[in-house]
């Protein structure tokens, strides 16, 4: 996918790794078998479950004034043609669930007819019980594009050829065990097997073993809740390269009123790898957890680790009409673990936590949320920060709040964010690190049904990429705008346009604007 560029700009271009395709292919022939075990569970009479599969077709039409995202000398225009056949399937039954949903993106360019290619996107979970109240198992896929570099052009589609953007799968499956014994003790055994890969050479291919273990408090304890916590994994990388991780912690949290409980936890964490020192040391945290009403909740920790000063929050409040939250967290963490479950403000969730007054069933209300999201339009996500693609640890420290607020003709969304990522060198934190990274943004959606056919959709987003190492700073903002028309029952179309920039501040002078005209049809069968 490495391309030849004439812009001065530094610019990170993926390239196939060797064994990289076989890596992707066992796991999209893993992800298949899979859904054809659960599928084949379902048909079963003993595993009855309610079906619902839905096939679509997307038609897009993009014409862009800058396909590569390239200064203003070197841009070229082209129109692409986008045909995204899809199928979503839901299954609930009283010992399985099953969801997925796969929508290949086949991208053809009039001019570029070199970059013509396909792109996966799936989505896929299960899970089952085998032995009634004994044991289950979750499995489970993801596969779509992500951006690799924050030194290259920021796209939020693949119609721009930026070689800026690599495709990673992860899979995984996890059978577990919960054992009661009597009302005072739960058990918890669980082991999870993952696979990663990328068609990018920064972030290896890599399979993982995990290990988690819980002992907890049973419902016979009331005003005193406990559970001790063992997690252990290795993570081998394509590159030869190990990772380790082994955490143990003791958590447990007082009732002191009946809305309001005393929290603490102590442990030891342990990393190792093969190419350095690894960081290790004692933990501790100590916080509240307050929940007022059914409807507010907050959560609140201070403590220590080996780096320094740590700190938790999750707020969350909603009303009949509106949903507020925010969250601070601090983690080690990997791309890998990143990528397996991004931070992403996701408008489905919102609209789910808003719906929840109103439809108290889950699978309804997630129906009731995906009809909404199909007949307004709404775009998928609101902006978050990017994973940059590196194979160590890292300290990440990582905050967001976000509104939403449903009107009878209205809806609004807002969020900001932050994240900061420093390296690691045994037990110090390095800021200034090459896989360092400052982060900030915000995003504002607004949705107006103008009749009961049409739909007008805003969306502004604004954040900022800092670089310590490279003293780089990018402004990137992003303005999307388009009006959706319901023309049957399954039938519908839009036309939108998109306008972003990219300031590139120091060192030198670089950054890319972009315009592009987008029209869309969709169907549901």
């Amino acid at each position: 996918m490495a391309t030849a560029r004439s812009d001065a700009r530094p610019v990170v271009t993926p390239a196939v790794k060797p064994g990289g395709r076989g890596t992707r292919r066992r796991g999209l022939v893993w992800c298949l078998s899979l859904s054809a075990g659960f599928s084949v569970w379902l048909a079963c009479p003993s595993w009855a479950a309610r079906w619902d599969i839905v096939p679509t077709l997307a038609v897009v039409e993009t014409y862009t004034d800058n396909l590569n995202l390239s200064q203003d000398e070197t841009k070229q225009s082209d129109w692409v043609t986008q045909i995204i056949p899809g199928i979503s399937i839901a299954a609930t039954g009283p010992q399985l669930r099953f969801n997925i949903a796969y929508a290949p993106q086949f991208t053809y360019c009039v001019r570029d007819k070199e970059n013509n290619q396909a792109y996966h996107q799936l989505s896929a979970f299960g899970n089952a019980e085998l032995a009634k109240q004994l044991l289950f198992v979750d499995a489970g896929a993801n596969v779509t594009q992500y951006n690799v570099s924050l030194q290259g052009p920021i796209s939020t589609s693949n119609v721009n050829n930026t070689g800026n953007r690599a495709t990673v799968g992860t899979y995984f499956v996890s059978p577990y065990l919960i054992r009661d014994f009597g009302s005072a003790v739960r058990v918890d055994a669980r082991y999870t097997y993952s696979i990663s890969d990328s068609n990018d050479a920064s972030l290896s291919d890599s399979d993982a073993n995990r290990v988690n273990l819980r002992v907890a408090s049973g419902p016979a304890y009331k005003l005193l809740t406990w559970y001790l916590d063992y997690m252990r994994e290795i993570i081998d990388y394509q590159t030869q390269q190990t990772i380790g991780s082994e955490v143990v912690t003791a958590n447990a949290r007082v009732l002191i009123t009946p809305t309001l409980g005393l929290l603490g936890s102590v442990g030891q964490e342990n990393y190792t790898n093969n190419i350095g020192r690894a960081p290790e040391g004692l933990m501790w945290s100590a916080g509240f957890d307050w929940a007022p009403t059914p409807r507010t909740r907050l959560i609140a920790t201070a403590g220590e680790r080996f780096y320094g000063d740590v700190y938790f929050l999750d707020f969350r409040h909603r009303t009949g009409r509106t949903t507020w939250s925010a969250r601070y967290s601090q983690n080690i963490t990997t791309t890998r673990a990143n990528l397996a479950f991004p931070a992403t403000g996701s408008t489905s969730a919102i609209l789910d936590t808003m719906f929840l007054s109103q439809i108290p069933d889950p699978v309804a209300r997630k129906k009731a949320v995906e009809e909404f999201i199909a007949r307004t339009g709404i775009p998928p996500s609101l902006d978050s920060p990017i994973n940059v693609f590196v194979d160590q640890l890292f300290l990440e420290k990582y905050w967001n709040a976000a509104v939403g607020v449903l009107g009878v003709n209205n809806t609004l969304f807002a969020n900001v964010f932050g994240l900061t990522t420093a390296g690691l060198d045994g037990n110090l934190v390095v800021p200034n690190a090459p896989n360092a990274s400052i982060q900030t943004g915000t995003t504002f959606l607004w949705n107006w049904r103008l009749t009961a056919r049409n739909a007008w959709n805003l969306r502004v987003g604004f954040s900022r990429y800092e670089i310590p190492f490279t003293s780089q700073i990018n402004d990137y903002t992003n303005v999307d705008m388009n009006i959706t028309r319901h023309f049957q029952r399954r039938v519908s179309g839009s036309l939108g346009y998109r306008w972003q920039h990219n300031d590139l501040k120091s060192p030198g002078e670089g950054g890319y604007t972009e315009n592009a005209v987008i029209g869309a049809i969709r169907m549901r069968f």
